[in-house]
């Protein structure tokens, strides 16, 4: 069963990966990039000042928190765990798969960390400033961002698939933990300053 999961799952992602041309090619391998993300989270950073203003440093800091914390969890225990190839290292795959610049990289492939701490920010966003056009634009990316992995070939659709709904479900931890660090604080604060007035 396991190995009929990984042959659909091989196969989805050499599809993707077929998908290529000159344009895509050069698209996908600039998005994929640390650089690229710097402009996204710059922007984050100032979709958050605009909108909460002071008290954005909140925002900024838990979500900072919380994308470190993903990358670390996924690297130094889930990776280590897995220890799955990416596709660029699996010897079965070398005839067949399209590398851009010869990109490929050495460490393990599942899950995809790219995928998880896109969409932390992307889910964690969409809750905290509550703006259609901001959340499609920011969710947009988060696809796009983890798409550009299983192009390039340094993922498998399961690396993917499994770091999105992760990273989902850490953004939704995180603003929950927002919630109860810095909401309760704001209610606690409201609630003495009308006790205050009523004695």
């Amino acid at each position: 069963m396991l190995d009929l999961i990984e042959n659909i799952d091989a196969e989805i992602s050499m599809f993707i990966n077929g998908l290529h041309c000159g344009m895509l090619d050069s698209l996908m391998f600039y998005v994929t990039h640390l650089y690229c993300s710097c402009v996204i989270y710059a922007i984050v950073i100032l979709a958050f000042v605009a909108v909460k203003k002071q008290q954005c440093w909140k925002d900024v800091l838990l979500l900072a928190l919380a994308t470190v914390a993903v990358v670390v969890m996924i690297a130094t225990i889930i990776k280590p765990s897995v220890g799955r190839l990416r596709p660029c290292n699996t010897a079965e795959l070398q005839n067949v798969i399209h590398l851009v610049k010869g990109y490929c990289e050495e460490s393990f492939s599942f899950m995809s960390s790219h995928a998880a701490t896109g969409f932390t920010v992307a889910t964690f966003v969409h809750a905290s400033l509550r703006n259609r056009y901001v959340s499609i634009m920011i969710f947009l990316w988060a696809f796009v961002y983890s798409y550009s992995r299983i192009y390039l070939g340094v993922h498998f659709f399961g690396d993917v698939l499994c770091g999105a709904f992760f990273g989902i479900l850490c953004g939704k931890i995180t603003w929950n933990l927002y919630i109860m660090v810095f909401k309760k604080k704001t209610v606690s604060k409201t609630m003495q300053y009308y006790s205050q007035d009523i004695e």
